[in-house]
């Protein structure tokens, strides 16, 4: 009798101590290293030389040696079965908990780490759900894949106006390779600028030479005076153009009626031309207020050729000066710069400066695509890290809901 009772005490404290609505408990059946992993997972020599000193030669490694290797390679492959088993325990309603998948009774559903009956999950849902930012979550705290796709930047710390040392490693990273792309972007498009220019100072000047060449006096002076005119706008904005062309100029500006030219298209030259690229708008604007902002700045320079066509356009625009010139002058001209082939020096250095920026231009499209793989890794940790951090923002608040009923 005295048995009786005592098996019934333990049977009333053992159900006791199973928590409201859990059922049946399947365990992780544990896998062999000699029945299950070896031979089939990894190659059997490893393990007949790690258990039977076997083939040890044939591995190159000592019993010891293969014994480690081989007992940390199923400890690897253990933890994708129980992994997997997890994921199964999970994806069937279950409740996973350390090794073993708990499941519900029928009327109940997982709720995190209990069973409950639905309406109150629902319940619970409903409260949490007007808590969380927009319709972005599933029932069971995931995101809505497609929502989050379309929306998931607005959540990160990528493209939030918050100081750069506050924000996620991840998205630290992203900017940073950001901002170096658009400096190489501001880069490229002030030497696609300035190919352009060259370009068509190269025509100008093949031009002008013809022009000298057959003693064409009203054509020599309008490509003179454009010319004189693109290289004064290019010496104030640009390094890059700077040297060549001014050989020209010099040398014609010994001439009286061209000095006195020269004067006058100097002084009309603008002080702010349309080479000038206001990269204040662009340069640090990455890591302070996003990358909108600067891709924004960066889309607003415009076309690089579009720019460059802007200033022989305002050349062609200008009140040039009209000075007449001598045979004699021009006889002057065409020794000094085609005879001693001057032209022909600045014409090559032209073209050689010209194919520098058409090299660097191939080599910042090689950096830039670099860059924007960097972005793409980058970025995709963060929609990751932010995922998660959704996520579990969602199971927290359902958690703590669920420990108030």
């Amino acid at each position: 009798m005295k048995k009786t009772v005592l098996l019934f005490a333990v049977a009333l404290i053992a159900t006791a101590c199973v928590p409201k609505g859990f059922g049946r408990t399947v365990d992780f059946e544990e896998p062999s290293i000699k029945d299950d992993f070896c031979g089939v997972y990894i190659n059997f020599q490893y393990c007949k030389c790690a258990f039977h000193n076997e083939f040890c030669d044939a591995i190159g490694k000592s019993k010891r040696e293969a014994n480690s290797y081989v007992q940390a390679e199923f400890k690897k492959w253990r933890q994708t079965q129980l992994d997997t088993f997890a994921a199964e325990c999970a994806s069937a309603g279950g409740i996973f908990d350390e090794d073993r998948c708990r499941y519900c009774k029928e009327g109940y559903v997982a709720d995190n780490d209990h069973c409950v009956e639905p309406e109150d999950l629902a319940d619970a849902d409903s409260e949490v759900t007007a808590q969380l930012p927009d319709a972005i979550y599933n029932a069971d705290c995931t995101v809505k894949q497609d929502v989050y796709d379309a929306e998931w930047m607005k959540y990160s710390d990528i493209d939030d106006a918050i100081p750069f040392e506050d924000r996620s490693y991840e998205a630290q990273q992203a900017l940073v390779a950001y901002e170096t792309m658009t400096d190489k972007m501001l880069e490229g498009f002030a030497l696609e600028r300035d190919v352009e220019i060259e370009k068509q100072m190269i025509d100008e000047l093949e031009t002008y030479r013809t022009a000298l060449v057959q003693n064409l006096k009203t054509n020599l002076l309008k490509s003179f005076w454009r010319l004189a005119w693109v290289t004064y706008a290019t010496i104030d904005s640009t390094k890059s153009l700077k040297g060549s062309y001014e050989k020209i100029i010099e040398g014609a500006g010994a001439l009286e009626q061209i000095g006195a030219g020269l004067k006058i298209v100097r002084s009309g030259v603008p002080s702010s031309s349309a080479l000038a690229i206001d990269t204040s708008s662009v340069s640090g604007k990455v890591k302070s207020g996003g990358l909108s902002v600067a891709l924004d700045a960066v889309e607003s320079l415009g076309d690089p050729v579009a720019v460059a066509t802007t200033v022989f356009q305002e050349a062609a625009s200008q009140s040039l000066p009209s000075a007449d010139i001598t045979d004699e002058e021009v006889a002057i001209l065409k020794n000094q710069q085609e005879t001693k082939g001057v032209i022909d020096e600045i014409l090559a250095e032209s073209r050689a400066a010209n194919a520098v920026r058409e090299a660097r231009m191939t080599e910042l499209e090689t950096e830039i695509a670099d860059l924007q793989r960097q972005v793409d890794e980058w970025e995709g940790e963060e929609k990751d890290r932010t995922r998660n951090s959704l996520e579990e923002s969602c199971k927290e608040l359902m958690k703590q809901k669920s420990e108030e009923r």
